[in-house]
């Protein structure tokens, strides 16, 4: 038992053996190293291997000085079986001659095993079906798209309930106005309501802007666009039986819709 392991062993560990003729051999796909090859002259490469044709793979393992040359290391590769010269795949500089350097690979597949036939690639199903189905639906899919941007498109009329545009100065006024009109507009609500009056029309009428807010008030009052509302706000906070109409509130802020 001990024996036959050795043995085993022996075989495992040495991957390349010689025929009968002294050539090192070695199987396909199989790494063979062939050691201290002399060649004279300058020092010579592995040819890169730029596509799948050539049948060896060739790697210098080491190089060693030697008079009038170097001693080399190689391993292969072979991926066809057959004989192989070694310096066909070694380039060696100007004024150099690599001698020969035999080589053989045998098939991997034991003697009387046939090799497989060879799958012809054959035409693969369209996929027309299932183009189509995709087609289908992404059509679908921007037309409902379409759909909903065009229903929830801006329709004349509701600039008002728009949330993007900013709201105009008579929109701002006129929950305040409201409150007034109601008795329930707080001081607060009122400073707020005269700021908005009075910063307005500092910006139409320039002899007020430079006025304080009392005086551009007084001024105010006698405007013959601006009095109307200052008046009605007077009236209204004065007397809790206002109740103005919709229509009269509008008529008010009209110089404000801008």
């Amino acid at each position: 038992m001990i024996r036959r392991f050795i043995i085993a062993c022996l075989l495992t560990a040495a991957p390349a053996f010689a025929s009968d003729s002294g050539i090192p051999t070695q199987r396909v796909g199989q790494p063979l190293e062939i050691r201290d090859i002399y060649i004279p002259g300058g020092e010579v490469e592995a040819k890169p291997r730029r596509d799948r044709k050539p049948p060896l793979v060739v790697r210098i393992l080491e190089i060693k000085p030697a008079k009038d040359g170097s001693r080399y290391d190689f391993e292969v590769q072979g991926l066809e079986p057959g004989k192989h010269n070694l310096a066909d795949y070694l380039e060696a500089p100007e004024g150099t001659i690599i001698p020969a350097i035999p080589l053989q690979i045998t098939s991997g597949l034991p003697p009387g095993v046939v090799r497989p036939t060879e799958i012809e690639p054959g035409k693969l199903p369209e996929l027309g079906g299932y183009r189509t189905t995709m087609i289908i639906v992404g059509s679908v899919w921007l037309a409902g798209f379409i759909a909903i941007l065009l229903w929830r498109k801006k329709r004349p009329g509701s600039d008002a309930a728009d949330p993007d545009k900013p709201a105009t100065l008579g929109e701002r006024l006129r929950p305040l106005v409201r409150q007034a009109a109601s008795g329930g507009l707080t001081t607060a609500d009122r400073a707020k309501l005269d700021r908005l009056v009075i910063g307005h029309w500092r910006e139409k009428r320039p002899e007020i802007a430079a006025l304080s807010p009392a005086e551009a008030m007084i001024r105010l009052r006698h405007d013959e666009e601006a009095a109307p509302l200052l008046h009605a706000l007077e009236k209204w906070l004065h007397s809790r039986d206002a109740a103005p109409s919709n229509a009269e509130i509008e008529a008010l802020l009209a110089p404000y819709a801008s």
